[in-house]
């Protein structure tokens, strides 16, 4: 073997592990980067620095039905403890221009009875903007957002920051967020299907944790 060989092939073998990593490893990198759920998904970003408050989330669900109705759904106030998980009341209890004001109260709540006024103001026909004016929670606001994702899905949005006014671990708050808010967004998918007349498709829906 000449002398410039052996020079050259640590060099080599260097280019070539290189090549390697950046053809095996190029899904793994936009899987980790991409916050949109495809068919099938939710995804579940916590972004709260390490135990600390309040807690940010956002949770997104690819949904087989229209923007449309997911808004009728979103807008239905006072039917909403027909179908979302724990819900035990919600009425609107004024109207001032484009706001809403509505009053929740939440049953069998993990932690303790959860307890929401909330100012609601509608950005139609693809967001919503909440937050809290009173109630047992010292943060809790955001906003839904309806995104097209073909003729007849959405990209189904909750971005959230919560905060508790009475005495749990910030971890315990967390678990309890990141379990019970996607419940919320599959129960409002089925009843968006059912307003849009479409079936509710076979598979299970993998959740995505990141």
């Amino acid at each position: 073997m000449s002398k410039l060989l052996k020079h050259r092939l640590p060099r080599l073998s260097l280019f070539l592990t290189l090549i390697l990593i950046v053809q095996f490893t190029p899904s793994q990198a936009q899987g980790a980067s991409t916050d949109s759920p495809k068919v099938g998904q939710m995804v579940i970003i916590n972004k709260t620095p390490h135990d600390t408050w309040p807690i940010e989330l956002k949770v997104s669900l690819y949904v087989e039905a229209p923007p449309k109705a997911l808004w009728r759904v979103l807008t239905d106030y006072e039917n909403m403890d027909e179908f979302v998980p724990h819900l035990q009341e919600c009425n609107i209890v004024d109207r001032r221009g484009s706001k809403i004001y509505l009053e929740q109260t939440f049953k069998h709540f993990p932690i303790t009875a959860m307890h929401l006024d909330l100012e609601i103001k509608e950005e139609p026909p693809h967001k919503i903007l909440f937050k809290r004016y009173a109630g047992n929670m010292k943060t809790y606001e955001g906003h839904w957002l309806l995104e097209q994702a073909g003729p007849k899905s959405t990209i189904f949005t909750l971005e959230v920051k919560a905060e508790p006014d009475f005495p749990v671990p910030q971890q315990v708050m967390a678990w309890v967020l990141e379990s019970e808010l996607p419940k919320g967004l599959l129960a409002m998918r089925k009843r968006a299907l059912k307003i849009a007349g479409q079936p509710e498709p076979p598979y299970s829906i993998e959740i995505i944790s990141r």
